[in-house]
């Protein structure tokens, strides 16, 4: 599923031979290589990550490849870059780490052209839904959500804030995301953190939460556990003649 949601991100970004993409939360590289490919030889593909540790990993996976891509630290809010140098931007499930989404995005209009292109993806964690087991249970563990991510719900306001940042022609797609795998629900949803966090602050029980992932388990081998999220594709083009706000 989040491979098609990668699809679609490179399609919106329009991306051609020579354009100069900024891949924002680039983590270990993968799709800023890939980005890379699609503006060769003479384009260039940046990928920013606040992590040393993941761009050291992406400049040395990306060693050998003879693309066009760099890596380099940043913080997505305050950008250490010229005005209107790029012609892409892309974010794909960073801004929900973000206190200020708003602040991120304007500092993406800043360093796009007039005419360059915004495309970002973006799951609404309040949207999150689990069954299989007890509903009050599941109701106290996925409630943590509100403190695993700064912007839990960015992707339900996704939309507004790409318009507010002075971007036009915004487009908006909601995919339903699902799996019925209780091994893929715990490592893409990161429920353990969600469990382990409940505990600590004394919503449920260490009994009711193993109690919990007992059944969860049980529901698995039975074919009867799914756990789904709304999430938020948005595209947008950045407006000629706008000027970027303060941050908020």
């Amino acid at each position: 599923m989040l491979r098609e949601v990668d699809r679609w991100l490179a399609v919106e970004l329009r991306l051609i031979r020579g354009s100069r993409v900024l891949d924002i939360g680039c983590g270990t590289g993968e799709d800023t290589v890939e980005l890379a490919a699609l503006v060769a030889p003479d384009g260039c593909a940046v990928g920013l990550d606040t992590s040393e540790v993941m761009v050291h990993v992406a400049r040395r996976r990306a060693a050998g490849r003879g693309l066009p891509v760099e890596f380099r630290t940043g913080c997505a809010e305050a950008l250490d870059l010229p005005d209107g140098d790029y012609d892409a931007c892309r974010f794909e499930r960073v801004l929900h780490h973000l206190a200020s989404p708003t602040a991120a995005l304007s500092e993406a209009a800043r360093v796009l052209r007039p005419g360059g292109r915004l495309a970002a993806f973006e799951p609404d964690w309040t949207s999150l839904a689990i069954t299989g087991a007890s509903p009050a249970v599941t109701r106290e563990v996925l409630g943590m959500r509100s403190t695993a991510f700064e912007s839990p719900d960015v992707g339900a306001r996704l939309s507004h804030l790409v318009a507010e940042a002075g971007f036009g022609d915004v487009r908006h797609h909601e995919v339903h995301l699902e799996t019925t795998s209780l091994h893929v629900a715990v490592r893409a949803f990161r429920l353990e953190s969600d469990v382990e966090a409940a505990v600590a602050v004394g919503a449920v029980s260490s009994e009711a939460a193993i109690a919990w992932c007992e059944t969860l388990a049980a529901a698995d081998r039975a074919a009867a556990f799914s756990a789904q999220v709304r999430g938020h594709l948005v595209c947008g083009t950045r407006l000629a003649g706008w000027s970027t706000p303060a941050s908020s």
